[in-house]
């Protein structure tokens, strides 16, 4: 019998624009989609100051149902 892992969206917001994951990505638990949207959005941050490019404001993990589980703000990052 196959188990399917929960499917989580991982969407940008800067100001207004809403970028959203369609693809999404399969992992174990909000636990993990939590662990995996920090990593992204130190990265993210980290490639906004390397190009000049503008960082998102956050980034919304939703469940499959389209229910936010886990928001990170990249100004919380730079706070430590």
């Amino acid at each position: 019998m196959e188990t399917t892992m929960p499917m989580f969206h991982f969407n940008s917001l800067t100001g207004d624009l809403f970028l959203p994951d369609p693809e999404g990505e399969e992992l174990p638990s909000v636990a993990a989609a939590r662990k995996v949207v920090e990593i992204t959005a130190r990265d993210t941050l980290i490639e906004a100051v390397k190009t000049g490019e503008v960082a998102p404001d956050c980034i919304q993990v939703t469940d499959s149902e389209g229910h936010e589980v886990v928001t990170v703000l990249l100004k919380d990052l730079l706070h430590g």
